[in-house]
């Protein structure tokens, strides 16, 4: 039998301010029990504020079926997410991102009696760091990541978390629920829609629902208060959004209903609850034998492939690594999640360095490497030996190469001199992530100076950190 599409469904629940979208929040989740299915809501620290404040009581008893995640403290509040990691780098930004959400996150929990299924982005306002806290705030996994493999995979490990691709999701439906023609094209798209995700490594048709207050209002909350960076006086009340006639989110509730019941009754869909898929894919299966091989012959070929169900680049670097010191890296079995480079260099600008290293001098580069992970539990940038620094990428591509596409015997007998090329210093999906997220990252919730250089470099370092996961 074909395997079946396993779809999720998800919401990002952040109105404060029109109390309206409480109703609509209870509405949808209540639609989705009687339907037998299990929706992932996302809130925002204010969204659960202001429930408790409007004693909304019902709202929290009708996501008891459904995964809880958390969607930042404050959204739109300047500073943003973006803005308040501005000028951070990997460290500091880190811990300024556990600073800034854990109360948001632990009121969450709190309120919900449960675990968070995990940390949905707050609109276009994301940092590379934020991966990289989420293991400090507890949380297990990231909705609409800027990050990706660049193979279409959806599910995916990044900057040391399990990460769901913005970019693979399906949505918001909810822009297509008002307008009969959109919502019928749709509906014609879903058995193909349904076929790709089935025939692909991850099986997950990923439909990101959008945003409750949208089934009722006919603009965002934020757009008229937080908008270019400011935010409203002090004391000043905040501006309603405008509303939908009744009418209007009666068809989009009806037509949502029937978009859940078509998937219902299609062969080739599963409806997976968001918190079970991310407790699966967390569960890394055991390694088959020769699986450090078949590794070493994935990442065979040109450029840094990001790809890999076994391991990151980073994780082989420091495996292959490993076995040039002695280790049976295959015996020894796991290697941890590691990340990229995190202490980068004052530019991009990659030192000269020797066309070839000895045998030596070629171990005490990959021996310097282990330490940095060791200690730091990241790659470094540039790699030590005896007063030469060897750029990251240049000691991976030469290992790989004595590898053969394959066979470790190339670390074990090493030649008196081994070169070392010029080679991209990144993996080739880094300037594409990169590009979109500056793309995307200004927009109307940022101050109009936001610049984001410097977490774009971040975020391309942390491309060393990728690996595509799928459920088995």
């Amino acid at each position: 039998m074909p395997r079946r599409a396993r779809v999720l469904l998800t919401f990002d629940v952040e109105d404060p301010v029109a109390p309206a979208s409480d109703d609509a929040v209870k509405w949808l989740a209540d639609m989705l029990r009687k339907k037998g299915v299990s929706g992932a809501f996302f809130l925002t620290g204010d969204k659960a504020r202001a429930l408790v404040r409007r004693q909304r009581h019902d709202v929290f008893e009708a996501l008891r079926t459904h995964d809880i995640g958390y969607h930042t403290n404050h959204h739109s509040t300047h500073p943003t997410v973006a803005e308040y990691l501005e000028p951070l780098d990997w460290a500091k930004g880190v811990a300024e991102v556990v600073a800034q959400e854990r109360s948001g996150a632990d009121l969450i929990r709190d309120l919900t009696g449960r675990d968070l299924c995990g940390f949905a982005t707050a609109g276009t306002s994301w940092g590379p760091q934020v991966p990289g806290a989420l293991s400090a705030l507890g949380v297990p996994a990231h909705l609409h990541s800027f990050s990706r493999t660049g193979g279409g995979h959806n599910p995916h490990w990044y900057a040391g978390a399990l990460c769901f691709a913005r970019s693979e999701a399906v949505g918001p439906v909810e822009d297509v629920l008002p307008d009969p023609v959109r919502f019928a094209e749709l509906i014609g798209r879903i058995p193909g829609m349904l076929e790709q995700a089935a025939r692909s490594e991850d099986g997950v048709l990923h439909l990101y629902i959008g945003h409750p207050t949208m089934f009722v209002h006919r603009e965002f909350w934020d757009a008229a208060n937080y908008a270019g960076g400011r935010n409203p006086a002090p004391g000043a009340p905040l501006v309603a959004p405008g509303r939908r006639p009744p009418a209007e989110t009666r068809t989009m509730l009806d037509n949502l209903a029937r978009l859940i019941d078509v998937l219902h009754a299609s062969p080739a869909a599963e409806f997976v609850a968001f918190g079970e898929m991310v407790a699966a894919l967390r569960r890394r299966p055991g390694l088959d034998a020769g699986w450090f091989g078949s590794a070493l012959g994935e990442a065979a070929g040109p450029g840094i492939r990001t790809t890999s169900r076994v391991l990151s680049p980073a994780q082989l670097l420091y495996a292959m690594c490993r076995e040039l010191t002695g280790e049976d890296v295959e015996r020894a079995g796991a290697v941890p999640e590691i990340l990229g480079p995190v202490a980068l260099p004052d530019s991009d600008h990659v030192p000269g360095h020797p066309d070839r290293l000895d045998a030596t001098r070629l171990r005490e580069a990959a021996a310097s490497v282990c330490r940095e992970v060791s200690a730091m539990g990241a790659l470094p940038a540039l790699a030590a030996t005896d007063g030469v620094a060897v750029p990251v990428a240049a000691l991976y591509r030469c290992l790989l190469d004595l590898t053969a596409g394959g066979s470790v015997r190339g670390l074990r007998s090493l030649p008196e001199a081994v070169p070392l090329s010029v080679t991209p210093e990144l993996p080739e999906v880094a300037e594409e992530i990169s590009e979109h997220y500056l793309r995307r990252v200004r927009r109307w919730m940022h101050r109009p100076d936001l610049d984001v250089t410097g977490l774009a470099r971040i975020t391309r370092a942390q491309t060393w950190s990728l690996r595509a996961t799928a459920l088995a």
